[in-house]
């Protein structure tokens, strides 16, 4: 099972209420844009209309799912009081939005009643087919809003006078175990089920090991404009010494740090954003 670990996974990208308006709205107008233009499946033929009627019906497949959008994200959450997403929780909710959108179409465009079946296996090949364009190109939205947000919170964070900031470090329980000055912290490494933490104290490099993940460490430190450059390293960008890019990949070099740190490819981005 350890395999699957990785479903508990927090996902993060709609916790946050503004996001989710994002979600729906980005959703609705592609779909109704996107339904409209292209008209995919051939779906301006599946009733004889046209004009007005025409665009009003196609809109609707795109009003549809920003509606069951907007129950599921707001509504039906606190309900079930889902702050948070997993992995897991995430698959299990998307799931039953596509029940409930292809619900919808059954009830305002099929035949419930006389056709159920029929209705239900068509309308969810349809539904599966069209949803994943606009949702995907919605997630991907919001994904960059919240970089782009994350990136300036950590520029606006830097600016701040940092000598005398304490950060304080805390092991997997929330128990405080000590602090450093941040503007002597150096840098974090993952150490098995251990965080090494490296700092100046007193002129010398010194090295505290904390029971924590580096993970749970990113989300602490973010807002103290301590960033994530590699899986193995959290890094102080106010002791980057300089950056040197090698083939596809860059290393960095810390103050005091006598070998080179690398940046991994999914971490340069927004690292690289920061540091301009």
């Amino acid at each position: 099972m350890k395999n699957l670990s990785f479903l508990n996974n927090p996902v993060k990208l709609l916790d946050r209420k503004p996001d989710r308006y994002l979600l729906i709205l980005v959703v609705l107008l592609f779909s109704v844009v996107f339904v409209n233009v292209f008209q995919p499946f051939n779906i301006a033929r599946w009733y004889s209309d046209s004009g007005l009627i025409q665009l009003l019906r196609l809109s609707g497949y795109g009003v549809i799912i920003a509606l069951v959008f907007l129950f599921t994200q707001f509504p039906l959450r606190r309900l079930f009081n889902v702050q948070h997403f997993t992995v897991k929780t995430y698959i299990l909710w998307l799931i039953i939005e596509l029940a409930l959108i292809n619900l919808a179409y059954i009830f305002v465009y099929g035949n419930p009643i006389g056709n159920f079946m029929n209705d239900l296996g068509f309308s969810l090949k349809y539904t599966l087919l069209s949803i994943w364009l606009p949702y995907s190109f919605a997630m991907l939205i919001v994904y960059y809003k919240n970089q782009r947000d994350e990136i300036e919170s950590l520029k606006t964070t830097a600016i701040k006078p940092t000598e005398k900031r304490l950060i304080v470090f805390k092991d997997e329980n929330g128990k405080i175990k000590f602090s450093v000055q941040a503007i002597d912290l150096l840098l974090l490494e993952s150490t098995d089920n251990y965080v090494s933490v490296f700092y100046i104290l007193q002129n010398k490099v010194q090295r505290k090991l904390l029971r924590n993940t580096l993970k749970n460490m990113e989300e602490m430190l973010k807002e103290n404009a301590i960033v994530r450059c590699h899986r193995s390293f959290i890094v102080n960008p106010s002791n980057v010494e300089f950056m040197q890019k090698e083939s596809k990949k860059f290393i960095i070099k810390i103050k005091h740090i006598d070998r080179q740190i690398p940046v991994s490819e999914k971490y340069s981005t927004p690292f690289l954003s920061f540091l301009s």
